[in-house]
């Protein structure tokens, strides 16, 4: 097992005192990127594709300080220094006149930085998520976008040279505590820095302006049915009185902590309050229906089930933020909604096998797919670069083949599993949220992982090592094996003990299209072959061994632990097995996966790579710059997706599954930045799960989605601003 050696404090010392200067990241080897603490560039930088600002964000994990200032570099480019948690201090480019978007986002290390003279602009969250950034120093007047210097809660002085105000947004300070930041300004500005937009945040009379929510310009989903209401609106700032119906006490939990979040004086249901019902209404057409009803008395929200009642308090968290500037609106119109999903599975798929997510983070991601009706989380626990599930029969998967050193060209640890409790505490949240955790087992490609710690599931019992780049490995199970069909029940024994969903995924893909080589000069594979009746001994009958073992694990989940098993279409797949769904994501062959179901009776998950697949860059040049040649999915893809592809209604009827996006991770370094790939083309994807066609509009969803964003940022959630992003 590699072990990872990081540098000691006084090596990292050493090194910060005497940085290495060379004029390009180019200059430098790979090791001494990954090695690197402290560098001072001079060069001409560039800012697209493997630039040398994506280089040094992504590929010296350990740096802590960088100077720039002798770098010949105007345009601070947008992300430059995303999450990147190492980095404490950063000498800017004397020459620069632009700070992009979420340049520093999450720099949370980051103690001081001065703003050169020359720069004229700061890009939205630039800055925002510094945590430990206490001063700041901004030697001229840049015009300052919204929430690029939010929720700094170690900031302790900002000091301006201009003597006039520089032009702020109202949010660009968003979060700091008045009372411990101190702002230093030429001698005889104060006044008019104390009535200028951004900046009266620091001083004590600064008011806010009363926001009446406006629910067409604020909800995604689009409800099904929105009605505004005669009569007085209801002021939402003050104490809350909730009342719910029997079954629905996690709905009152829920309830509590959305007016919490939001206003902050919730008070207990035995005191007086503007009051909040939840109920069950049976008379309803759908499990996720609900109803919202709200006057200048109060709210109810009633549901088929707790889940509906659960949706209408979503819906309800997003007519408080209103305009998604404040925490709060001051008061929500009079209204009734009416809504219900046309779709009952949207998915979004987490990938902790190329980058391990932390539990933590992982919960975290739970309540904010909720927020938009997302409604499960299917997890990628195993592929070729790790084995992330804790197998108390098979301990050695987690203690040999959950650490690897490097992704393609990141040189840096990647480690890191999940314990049986910790994924039972994940279903336990999902559960509060109406999230189901979905397990992915994958078979029988990407299972390098598990054939490096045992090499008996192959056909030739070959030694391989973790792996460390992108691609398919031609290492696959062997379906002649009898260890293979013993080990994977060992293991599902397991998983379905820890995860209650009737939903298992088997992954299936990229092994047998076209089949790959090992399993055509198997002595197993061949004697199989025989017991088939294949003629065949070259590589063109190859996947009727892929079939043959899918049968004997779909027959093992579906009968014995009353599963229903999932896997991702290839077009060699010539049946799918009774009362399996499966899910259609080559780009461009969704048509030919969605005739194959018909065929079979089957039903399918639509995540077609051309929409769903949030890896994938958000615009031309956007995160992640360097890949294996990925297209782009822009915003307007994701939200035209139409879940039953043009085909009729009982295709939808009988065959739709539900909706999903993939969040691969091999070039999300982070957590923040799975975060910025999943949105907001997450919110795209869950309007076209949840919104009737007829309701849906592209230069509406646009509108709705302004106030989302503005929200995101403010809560500190980061995200792609790339909304109108070009292939």
């Amino acid at each position: 097992m590699r072990k990872f050696f990081l540098l000691s404090a006084a090596t990292l010392l050493s090194a910060v005192v005497s940085a290495q200067t060379v004029a390009r990241m180019d200059d430098l080897k790979p090791e001494q990127k990954s090695m690197a603490v402290s560098l001072k560039l001079t060069g001409e930088l560039s800012t697209t594709g493997n630039s040398d600002y994506r280089q040094l964000r992504d590929l010296c994990f350990q740096m802590r300080s960088v100077d720039l200032s002798e770098a010949q570099s105007t345009a601070i480019p947008n992300n430059a220094f995303h999450s990147r948690h190492q980095l404490e201090q950063i000498t800017l480019p004397t020459a620069a006149k632009s700070i992009g978007s979420q340049a520093f986002f999450a720099c949370d290390k980051l103690g001081k930085i001065t703003i050169p003279a020359g720069v004229e602009t700061i890009g939205a969250a630039a800055f925002s998520g510094c945590t430990a950034l206490e001063e700041i120093t901004i030697k001229g007047a840049p015009q300052i976008a919204e929430y690029a210097f939010a929720r700094l809660e170690g900031l302790k002085t900002v000091r301006v040279d201009s003597k006039v105000p520089p032009k702020a947004d109202a949010t660009a300070f968003y979060g700091i505590n008045r009372q411990n930041v101190k702002l230093i300004v030429p001698t005889g500005s104060e006044k008019l820095y104390r009535k200028a937009a951004g900046w009266s945040l620091f001083f004590n009379d600064a008011k806010e302006k009363y926001q009446v929510s406006y629910p067409p310009y604020c909800l995604v989903p689009f409800p099904a049915e929105l009605r505004l209401q005669k009569g007085a609106d209801l002021k939402v700032k003050t104490a809350w009185n909730i009342i719910a119906a029997d079954g629905l006490s996690n709905e009152a939990e829920q309830a509590r902590r959305v007016l919490t979040e939001r206003i902050g004086n919730i008070v207990n249901s035995r005191q007086r309050g503007t009051q909040i019902t939840l109920a069950l209404d049976n008379s309803l057409s759908d499990d996720e229906a609900y109803t919202l009803a709200i006057n200048s008395k109060g709210v109810t929200a009633k549901g088929k089930t707790a889940r509906g009642v659960f949706y209408a308090l979503m819906t309800l968290d997003q007519l408080l933020r209103g305009n998604g500037s404040t925490e709060c609106a001051d008061a929500i119109p009079a209204l009734f909604i009416s809504d219900k999903p046309r779709t009952h599975v949207r998915e979004l798929m987490v990938d902790p096998a190329r980058t391990f997510i932390p539990f933590e983070d992982l919960k975290a991601f739970v309540p904010e797919m909720a927020r938009y009706k997302l409604n499960a989380m299917h997890l990628h626990l195993v592929d070729d670069q790790a084995w992330r599930i804790e197998i108390k029969k098979y301990p050695q998967l987690t203690a040999q083949a959950s650490s690897r050193w490097g992704q393609d060209d990141i040189q840096m640890p990647y480690k890191g599993y999940y314990t049986q409790e910790q994924m039972r505490e994940l279903v336990k949240l999902g559960a509060e949220y109406h999230v189901d955790i979905v397990p992915e087992i994958e078979m029988p490609g990407h299972e390098v992982a598990a054939i490096s710690v045992f090499p008996e599931l192959t056909c030739h019992q070959r030694q391989v090592p973790v792996r460390t780049t992108c691609g398919v490995s031609n290492e696959l199970l062997c379906p002649g094996n009898d260890f293979t069909y013993e080990f994977l029940g060992n293991v599902f024994k397991e998983i379905v003990d820890i995860f209650p969903s009737k939903y298992i995924h088997l992954g299936g893909d990229e092994a047998g299209n076209p089949a790959l080589d090992c399993w055509t000069d198997c002595p197993k594979c061949q004697a199989l072959k025989q017991k088939l009746g294949i003629k065949t001994t070259d590589r063109s009958e190859n996947w009727r061994l892929q079939g043959y073992l899918f049968d004997r694990m779909i027959e093992l989940l579906r009968d014995k632990y009353g599963k229903t098993p999932m896997f991702w279409y290839e077009s060699d797949f010539k049946e799918i097995q009774p009362g399996c769904v499966t899910f259609a994501w080559r780009s461009g062959q969704t048509q030919e996966a969605l005739d194959a179901a018909v065929r079979n009776n089957a039903r399918i998950m639509l995540c077609p790579g051309e929409h769903c697949y949030f890896d994938y860059p958000m615009s031309k040049g956007d995160m992640p710059e360097v890949n294996w040649g990925m297209p782009a999915t822009t915003l307007k893809d994701a939200y035209s997706l139409d879940p039953a592809w043009g085909m009729n209604e009982k295709f939808e009827q009988n065959n739709l599954f539900g909706v999903a996006g993939t969040l691969w991770s091999e070039c999300i370094p982070t957590v923040e930045r799975i975060y910025y790939q999943a949105y907001p083309r997450a919110i795209a994807l869950a309007e076209a799960g949840w919104t009737k066609q007829q309701n849906r509009s592209w230069e509406g969803f646009l509108t709705r989605l302004k106030p989302t964003m503005k929200d995101m940022m403010r809560r500190g959630i980061t995200c792609s601003l790339e909304v109108n992003g070009e292939k």
